[in-house]
Parts: C-alpha cells; structure tokens; sequence
C-alpha cells in the first residue's frame, strides 16, 4: 500500500498543477464557468436548516450502511 501511495504523490500533485495553471490561464474562475462560490448557511436560510441536512444525510448513510452489513445486497461480485 505505501508503494502506491509514494507513486500517487507525485501524479496527484503534478496533475493539480497542471490544471490549476490551465484554470488560470483559460480564466475559467473569472467567467464564471465554473459556477460561483455558496455559503451552505446562507443559500438554506441558517445554521439551523444546515445542521438538520446534514444530520439526515448522515442517517441516511448510517442506515444504509447498517442494512448493507445485514444484507449485503451492494456489494459488487468480482
């Protein structure tokens, strides 16, 4: 595992350069193109709306996990 991870580093770090400079150049972030930046409190009208999303995706998730371990129906055969 740790011969993988040494041979990632160097990729995933020479890949985001490459596309940050590629971002900048093409000005992508100043067009627009990319969308624009949000506040999650803001754009759901609080931290309260916030807190109770995030709480059911976790639920959800830990549901879906609990059932999965009982019934391993999403596992994938190899």
């Amino acid at each position: 595992g740790q011969v993988k991870l040494m041979l990632v580093v160097p990729f995933f770090s020479l890949s985001n350069a490459l596309m940050t400079a590629w971002f900048k150049m093409e000005k992508f972030e100043a067009e627009g193109v990319l969308g624009k930046k949000i506040y999650l409190p803001d754009a759901l009208g609080g931290y309260g709306p916030t807190l109770l999303l995030l709480f059911v995706v976790l639920a959800v998730w830990y549901i879906i996990v609990t059932w999965n371990e009982e019934s391993n129906k999403l596992i994938v055969p190899m």
